[in-house]
């Protein structure tokens, strides 16, 4: 089984922390490739830049899907998400929606712990698009600034931690996921020190994307997901055009396995 990893982001050594923690928890015949966003933010933030990051997601899948048999996007939040998957002939998951749906099975109510507080508002829209705010009890952020993405999750683990007890003493938290590609790890490292079930999205969307190449699932001819009918256009790179072009007449391409 092939994966493709795709970074929104367009920081690499946040692509090969991601990597490295995907490969933890892969199956051992599972192989991963990697891809860092060619355009876009550092890091994704705000709606902005998780709009400049979907078209990024999007421009990766056309070129580098063939060969995999299902992507991830690995920004918590899964911008461009649903566009890929319409694009998409293999499926595709995302880090959020991964851990939550995760999260809703090992508790009643979970919480998301990020980095900055703009994320806040951002991963409760992201729960609520995907039905899955019903048992939200909180976004815990950190108000401080982040001078340097790379190292935030060591430089504030201690501010991390203090939100991750506040969450689960407080909004009753009885699942805690670390929201955030530059987090990715943390669930690990600190699971014996959480008195709660502790969630990664990178983990959750690797043992996601397996599973749902192993359920082997037909491609959709109705609903929203189906291959869109035929539409002039212009002024896209040339590797999402004939992506774009060959969907648009409804050829199936996803490989056997």
């Amino acid at each position: 089984m092939k994966l493709l990893l795709i970074n929104p982001n367009t920081t690499e050594s946040m692509t090969h922390a991601m990597v490295a923690e995907a490969r933890r928890f892969a199956s051992a015949t599972t192989e991963i490739t990697a891809v860092t966003a060619g355009f876009g933010p550092q890091y994704i933030a705000t709606r902005v830049e998780a709009a400049i990051a979907a078209h990024a997601v999007l421009e990766a899948l056309a070129c580098h899907a063939d060969g995999h048999d299902a992507a991830i996007v690995a920004a918590f939040g899964d911008p461009g998400l649903a566009a890929a998957r319409e694009l998409a002939t293999i499926p595709v998951v995302g880090l959020a929606e991964s851990a939550m749906l995760t999260a809703w099975m090992l508790g009643r109510r979970y919480s998301i712990v990020c980095l900055t507080s703009r994320l806040r508002v951002w991963y409760q829209e992201c729960a609520r698009d995907n039905g899955l705010d019903g048992r939200l009890a909180s976004v815990r952020a950190l108000d401080v600034p982040i001078p340097d993405i790379t190292q935030a999750k060591d430089q504030f683990r201690a501010a991390l931690l203090t939100e991750t007890m506040r969450a689960i003493e407080e909004d009753e938290a009885e699942v805690i996921i670390f929201g955030g590609g530059p987090l990715a790890g943390l669930a690990r490292e600190v699971a014996a020190d959480i008195p709660v079930p502790t969630l990664d999205g990178v983990s959750c969307a690797v043992r996601m994307a397996e599973t749902l190449v192993a359920l082997s699932p037909r491609q959709p001819l109705r609903g929203s997901f189906a291959p869109p009918g035929p539409k002039p256009a212009k002024g896209l790179s040339p590797s999402l055009e004939p992506v774009r072009s060959k969907l648009n007449r409804g050829i199936p391409a996803r490989r056997e396995i």
